[in-house]
């Protein structure tokens, strides 16, 4: 039997931009103003995107999330494996998995150690890593400011932006303390339950953040997590008069984040501090204030205009 096509959801329908002629709304199906003007579609983000959040998942392609999951599957278990054991691990048929380990045996990306049991990656995977992180002409330009924050304040220090429901950590400056909050870079978190989540969410409008909250499940992690769309409205607009946002321990037990938004040429971002609420609590308008001034710096920086190539 043949299963439904995902409803669009009435919430969620995104606009086509209005032409100068027509004020009337337009159908998201047809590029077509009322007065029959042809309109530019917005592509900017999540609210101003044709793209559902929920569709997105429909177009992930394939191969390529397989190719990365294979990659993903060597850095977890750091060692060897055979086509069946890839295979069964990622439940792929074995003809799919012998045709995507050629591929990356082509690309000088694995390769066959058949006396020490199966495929692993060359060092060309991480070369190639190393020379896009080295050459980043965004997060180059920020780090230096994080970690001045980081070694003002002693606790990690995260830059964070949004991905649909969640944050995405773009860099991590980790505290030196042995007991510490501990995050790498790429990493995800809902985000209605982050400090850095809370800080960009109010960067957006009331409107805007009500289409957000729609797409966002309000998972219970912990006693302290916030329930629903109105506690975190209502969580976000205090956070916003008082001028700093935080997370205690609402994802991550015993923790306390502090962030602060901060917008570069257009885009949305959020700086925040994170580490065990011992000794956090009692510092939070102290390293508030900090992360304020390193917000101020890094957005002084892009207002001067430095060479981004």
């Amino acid at each position: 039997m043949q299963s439904a096509a995902p409803r669009r959801q009435d919430h969620a329908v995104e606009r086509w931009r209005r032409c100068a002629g027509c004020t009337g709304p337009t159908d998201h199906h047809n590029p077509l103003c009322a007065a029959g003007n042809t309109v530019a579609p917005q592509y900017n983000t999540y609210l101003d995107s044709f793209v559902l959040i929920y569709e997105k998942k429909f177009m992930i392609v394939k191969q390529a999330e397989s190719l990365l999951s294979i990659l993903e599957l060597f850095a977890a278990v750091r060692r060897p494996r055979t086509l069946s054991q890839i295979s069964e691990a990622l439940s792929l048929p074995k003809s799919s998995t012998f045709n995507l380990l050629a591929t990356l045996e082509a690309k000088g990306l694995i390769h066959e150690m058949r006396a020490w049991g199966g495929y692993y990656p060359t060092r060309r995977l991480l070369v190639l890593a190393q020379d896009i992180a080295s050459n980043d002409p965004f997060v180059d330009r920020v780090r230096p400011e994080l970690v001045r924050l980081q070694e003002q304040t002693g606790e990690t220090v995260l830059l964070a932006h949004r991905v649909d429901a969640e944050i995405v950590y773009l860099e991590v400056v980790a505290s030196q303390h042995p007991v510490r909050y501990f995050a790498q870079v790429s990493d995800r978190r809902p985000l209605q339950v982050t400090s850095a989540g809370k800080a960009i969410l109010s960067l957006y409008t009331p409107a805007e953040r009500a289409r957000l909250y729609d797409t966002i499940a309000f998972t219970k992690f912990r006693d302290a997590t916030l329930p629903d769309a109105a506690a975190v409205e209502a969580d976000v607009v205090a956070s916003a008069q008082r001028g700093w946002f935080e997370n205690l321990s609402e994802y991550t037990p015993d923790v306390l984040g502090v962030g602060v938004p901060m917008v570069l040429d257009g885009e949305r971002f959020a700086v925040s501090v994170a580490g065990p609420n011992f000794r956090l609590l009692d510092r939070r308008a102290e390293i508030a204030a900090c992360a304020h001034e390193a917000v101020g710096r890094i957005q002084s920086l892009f207002e001067k205009g430095a060479d981004t190539r």
